[in-house]
């Protein structure tokens, strides 16, 4: 379908995808335009290299996992970590394609892991669970093959109860050299900054709405001292904010997209437009200077990821969706 509005010159054509319609996807990567890999329910990853028009299906595991975060480096080459308690928080990589798996590392039994993010170049890769007992949950790899828990990386213990959202794996972003993390479940939702070389995270109070099941969701960082970050309460959707900036150490909330609930995903185009997702759909803002969000669908969509060309969407019931990167805003 297209969708336009008078408000600004964008036409989105938004073209549905046939994946499989008894897994609701909720992880998504798109290293490149037409190569795209999907994770979520029932321990299934999907893999397509013709930009979601025929797509080949894997299962790291036999059990029934929930592969909430997929991190693809090229069409042979991902990660997938799937959540929960009692050891199913786990990650996978395979570096064929998805024709094999390779545990690569197994969480404790009280530990929950919530989402995944890797530096393509290095192999190194950040993941954040919900604290336990008073200490941070994070687990590290320099490579890609040693996979050791991290208690001290962050400036400040955590507060009481602080965790993470495993909405749509993206909680940890790792973008021009920095870190991100956002936190979620404590008195105050806080992010979390590192620039890659750094030792520690700053841990930095953000004006999100917190709580229990509330916080930020979804991060995007630019620098040490500029992001993004979407969320929301998932018991009480009508409080605000849901999204805000930081830039040089003050925070600006951002007009609110016309989505109901809490904001699951955040994501950017290659022209710096704003995609948000959560189960009533997804809208797109043209730049962080614009106020005028557009609806573009009313789909249950949990997540979206953008390349250079191409957004790809996906969601509950085997929804998947594609369309080209709009243009930049004009007036």
């Amino acid at each position: 379908m297209i969708v336009s509005s008078a408000l600004f010159a964008v036409a989105i054509d938004l073209q549905v995808l046939a994946t499989r319609p008894d897994v609701n996807w909720i992880g998504v990567s798109t290293p490149s335009p037409e190569v795209v890999w999907v994770s979520g329910s029932k321990a299934t990853i999907g893999r397509s290299v013709d930009g979601g028009t025929t797509w080949q299906y894997s299962q790291p595991t036999s059990s029934d996992l929930q592969f909430r975060d997929i991190e693809a480096l090229d069409d042979q080459h991902a990660y997938a970590l799937s959540i929960g308690n009692g050891g199913d928080s786990r990650i996978y990589y395979t570096n064929d394609g998805g024709d094999n798996w390779q545990l690569r590392y197994r969480a404790g039994g009280n530990q929950f892991l919530n989402c995944l993010a890797v530096a393509p170049k290095s192999n190194e890769a950040w993941v954040y669970g919900d604290s336990i007992d008073g200490q941070w949950d994070l687990v590290r790899t320099p490579d890609g093959r040693n996979w050791l828990p991290s208690r001290s990386a962050i400036d400040s213990p955590p507060l009481g109860g602080e965790g993470g959202l495993a909405a749509s794996g993206g909680c940890v972003r790792f973008n021009n050299n920095v870190w991100a993390m956002g936190t979620a479940n404590a008195g105050t939702a806080r992010l979390l900054l590192k620039r890659s070389f750094g030792i520690r995270f700053k841990a930095i109070d953000t004006p999100i709405v917190a709580g229990p099941s509330a916080g930020i969701a979804s991060v995007w960082p630019f620098s040490e001292k500029h992001a993004l970050m979407v969320g929301g309460d998932l018991n009480h959707p009508e409080r605000r904010p849901r999204i805000a900036e930081y830039k040089d150490g003050d925070f600006r909330t951002l007009p609110e997209p016309p989505l109901k609930g809490a904001l699951y995903s955040l994501s950017l185009t290659a022209k710096q437009g704003l995609i948000v997702t959560n189960p009533s759909g997804a809208a797109y803002l043209p730049s962080l200077t614009s106020s005028n969000w557009q609806v573009f669908s009313e789909e249950n969509i949990w997540n979206s990821a953008c390349n250079s060309d191409y957004c790809y969407l996906v969601g509950k019931d085997g929804y998947a969706g594609r369309f080209a990167t709009p243009p930049t805003e004009t007036n």
